[in-house]
């Protein structure tokens, strides 16, 4: 559960106060009223049906219908079926065969004879199973084993496509959770505004205050209402990139229901940290089977020197006519050893060795990133950490500075300006506290990617 509160102190309420803003609401819910049904009566859409999810539910329902997540499935299943077709090939065959033969033949065809006479016609009809069978033929084998560790490839490729997309998932879901909360804090900053506003307008009534400082505290308003109106926009916008990566159909809304969250969380050494996301890290898996598909194809390149020996066969019902055939059967033991194949198989081995060396470059590369990306997470973790201290302290101190700001220009001591300015360090406050909560749940994420972890962190 993710939580987030603002505090405003507000110890100067009275009774016209309160029946001014209650007024006002009235009136903003009616035209708001007003505003919904007219567009409700123009839009060619029906309203949008909101579907409550929490950061769990949004991450399960993009496990199951992400159109990447699905894709990435797909070709594992291909993967599978690759498989099962290089399996075939080392398996018997068998297949069911029928002939039916008419000729005739000029036997100056066949004999040393100027003679041009017919031989024939001849018919023959022959029916039954044909079968064959590989006995050894190890690039055969070879091939079978490297669509077996393709399918182990594909499946940490899909395990990487999963981890991204929950991770984009989480890091959306907070987008909108910030947007939220800065929509939350720009809506009592207008509160706010407003009943400094009403105050200083009270004052200019009684002679205590100045119009410039009315003016001063209306502009205030007026700037806090206009950021509502983008922090309102923020929501919507948001919420629109999260039901995209959700893959909900135009009538259905995302709602967050989770709030942000700020814990102590345990301290990461990081050589273990490392250690860990080599081994567990999808990238990783996937490189590794890449290298076992290397050697493979190396092996199967310098195997098709050795013979190759097939079986084959046939039994037939056979014969002129089906009423005078008799069995017939055939068995044959093929052996084929190359010779001579033109530098093919030398190139292919030469070929196979270059790849091993390309993919062991490449495995280089990708625990450099994956050592960077653990090591960056964790520091970023440590001062996300810190930062959400210092602005719960940056807040309440600015609240503070408000109410004492408020005070002093109630007696008469000062101008607004005071007022004013600590509104502006109250907003600086306020956005200073949802970044570094934002912050410091995203780089829990970000940490748990490094590890590669993100999935069964955020989903189980």
């Amino acid at each position: 559960m993710f939580r987030f509160n603002t505090h405003f102190t507000d110890r100067r309420t009275n009774a016209s106060v309160l029946a001014h803003i209650s007024a006002a609401i009235l009136c903003v819910n009616l035209f708001a009223s007003l505003c919904t049904d007219g567009l409700a009566q123009s839009t060619p859409f029906p309203p949008a049906q909101s579907i409550r999810l929490s950061l769990k539910d949004a991450v399960q329902l993009a496990l199951k219908q992400n159109p990447r997540v699905m894709a990435s499935r797909l070709l594992s299943l291909e993967s599978d079926r690759e498989r099962q077709i290089s399996r075939s090939a080392l398996l018997p065959q068998a297949n069911l065969t029928a002939t039916g033969l008419l000729g005739q033949y000029n036997k100056a065809s066949i004999q040393r004879t100027s003679e041009r006479t017919t031989a024939g016609p001849y018919q023959m009809i022959q029916a039954g199973p044909a079968y064959s069978q590989s006995l050894l033929d190890l690039p055969l084998f070879r091939s079978y084993q490297i669509a077996r560790e393709g399918v182990r490839e594909s499946l940490a490729v899909e395990n990487v496509t999963r981890e991204d997309v929950v991770a984009t998932v989480v890091a959306q879901y907070l987008l909108v959770l910030r947007a939220f909360a800065i929509h939350d804090a720009a809506k009592a900053r207008v509160a706010l505004a407003e009943r400094l506003y009403e105050q200083a307008e009270s004052l200019q009534r009684t002679g205590i205050g100045l119009k410039i400082d009315t003016t001063r505290a209306e502009v205030e308003l007026q700037n806090e209402r206009q950021n509502l109106i983008d922090a309102e926009t923020l929501t919507h916008t948001t919420n629109y990139i999260l039901a995209e990566l959700l893959d909900l159909p135009p009538d259905r809304e995302p709602v967050v229901v989770d709030e942000l969250e700020f814990f102590d969380v345990a301290e990461v050494e990081t050589t273990t940290a490392i250690d860990a996301a080599l081994v567990s890290r999808p990238e990783m898996q996937a490189q590794a089977a890449k290298e076992r598909i290397t050697r493979l194809e190396r092996k199967a390149a310098s195997e098709q020197r050795a013979p190759q020996i097939d079986f084959s066969g046939d039994w037939l019902y056979q014969g002129s006519r089906f009423n005078n055939g008799i069995p017939a059967y055939t068995y044959q033991i093929d052996l084929n050893v190359p010779l001579f194949t033109g530098g093919r198989i030398h190139a292919e081995i030469a070929r196979a060795d270059l790849e091993r060396q390309r993919i062991e470059q490449d495995r280089r590369l990708l625990e450099a990133r994956i050592v960077r990306e653990v090591k960056s997470a964790i520091d970023e973790l440590k001062a996300a950490h810190k930062n959400v201290e210092v602005a719960n302290l940056g807040l309440q101190l600015a609240t503070d500075e408000v109410a004492q700001a408020e005070r002093r220009f109630a007696a008469g001591v000062t101008t607004n300006v005071e007022v004013v300015t600590a509104q502006d360090a109250l907003a600086r406050a306020n956005s200073n506290q949802i970044e570094a909560l934002y912050r410091f749940n995203q780089s829990r994420v970000n940490l748990a990617q490094a590890m590669g972890v993100v999935q069964n962190t955020y989903a189980k």
